[in-house]
């Protein structure tokens, strides 16, 4: 299904569905890892969404096995997103689980392109519930449980334009970014790839690489 976790991270939000005219922006991900992923946090500033979308543009953190789930917090563009309250300067975003049955989504809530969005996916108890919570300032704006399993391997974030999308016009700021393995990984920041300008910093490890904490990962707009 893939040949890096950098392309299997992008086939998300019905990426499997694309037509010919869908393009990708820039993204930095990791893996996969000679351990499993149990949990993940990061915090996302997205900046305004593009002020008249032609589209579908989604902003999205995801985490894969390679084969199965790609669970993923959208952040949603489109000409009229009114569907869940937002205006032209909002985003929609939602926790979503992208898989062989296609697309599933929790509730959705409205950004402002100044809201610093923080998203955890944290593998439950049962080695099988993977549940993401999305939170603004503390309030819980969207969750998810997905069956998604324990084999997680990669994570790292996508810029998806479908439907000859309006591109982001805004850079993404990713800060705080928290990968939790099962076992130690001590070469899991060597798996880093970015493409189209994006850059992943302050990368550090603890625990002999079984806690990952990444200090920023910037991804530039895709109209400059």
């Amino acid at each position: 299904m893939m040949k890096t976790i950098s392309t299997l991270l992008m086939l998300g939000s019905s990426a499997l569905m694309a037509s010919a005219v869908d393009t990708w922006g820039g993204a930095c991900s990791f893996g996969p890892t000679s351990a499993h992923i149990i949990e993940s946090t990061t915090t996302l500033v997205a900046g305004i969404p593009p002020p008249n979308q032609n589209g579908a543009l989604f902003l999205w953190p995801g985490m894969s096995n390679g084969t199965g789930d790609l669970v993923q917090t959208t952040f949603e563009s489109y000409a009229d997103n009114s569907w869940c309250g937002a205006n032209k300067s909002e985003w929609c975003v939602r926790a979503s689980v992208f898989g062989w049955f296609g697309q599933r989504d929790g509730p959705a809530g409205i950004v402002k392109g100044t809201d610093a969005v923080t998203m955890n996916y944290k593998l439950q108890s049962n080695q099988m519930t993977w549940r993401q919570t999305v939170t603004i300032d503390g309030k819980v704006v969207s969750t998810l449980d997905s069956e998604s399993g324990p084999y997680m391997k990669g994570w790292g974030t996508g810029t998806e334009c479908q439907e000859n999308c309006s591109g982001t016009v805004s850079a993404q700021k990713y800060t705080n970014t928290v990968i939790t393995l099962d076992a130690a990984d001590p070469n899991f920041s060597s798996t880093l790839a970015c493409s189209q300008g994006a850059s992943a910093t302050g990368i550090t490890n603890e625990q002999g690489g079984k806690i990952w904490k990444i200090a920023s990962i910037d991804v530039p707009a895709m109209v400059r």
